[in-house]
C-alpha cells in the first residue's frame, strides 16, 4: 500500500498537476500492478495494466474529505484493460506527466481486483487530499 509524492507535488502542491495540463504537457492515469515507493517512471509505466489521460478540466479543487482541500481527479467509464494484473495484484493508481517521464502521484487502488487484459473497468473518482495540520 505505499503512497508517493513526487518533490514537484511536495514543493508546489497538487495544482501543479492542473498547471502541467494546462500548459500542454499530457497527463495520464494509470492502473498499476506492482509497485514500491519511489519506482522510477519506466517501472510505473511498465507494471501499468490500464491508462486513460486526464485533462485540466478532469481536475477540481474542493474540500478536503477532513479538513483542507482536495484535488479530484474525475471518474473515467469503460477505460481499457491493456495488459493482466496477475492472479493476486496489488493494485495502484499513479498520475505521471507522460511528457517528461515523470510520476508525481500514487496511492493505493483498494478494490485489488483481478484485471484481464482486453477487458474494461471504471475508475471512480479520487482526491489528492491536502489535510490542515494536526
Amino acid at each position: 500500500m505505499a503512497k508517493w509524492f513526487s518533490n514537484d507535488i511536495l514543493e508546489k502542491g497538487p495544482d501543479h498537476l492542473k498547471a502541467l495540463a494546462a500548459g500542454g504537457k499530457t497527463i495520464t492515469q494509470h492502473i498499476v500492478k506492482a509497485y514500491t515507493a519511489g519506482d522510477s517512471y519506466a517501472t510505473v509505466v511498465g507494471n501499468s495494466v490500464m491508462s486513460v489521460s486526464i485533462a485540466d478540466g478532469d481536475m477540481t479543487w474542493g474540500a478536503g474529505t477532513l479538513s483542507g482541500r482536495a484535488l479530484t481527479v474525475a471518474a473515467k467509464s469503460a477505460v481499457s484493460i491493456t495488459a493482466d494484473s496477475g492472479a493476486t495484484p496489488d493494485l495502484h493508481i499513479a498520475l505521471v506527466n507522460t511528457t517528461d517521464s515523470a510520476v508525481h502521484v500514487v496511492t493505493d487502488e483498494t478494490t485489488n481486483q483481478v484485471l484481464t487484459s482486453g477487458g474494461s473497468k471504471d475508475i471512480p473518482a479520487w482526491a489528492v487530499q491536502c489535510p490542515q495540520p494536526a
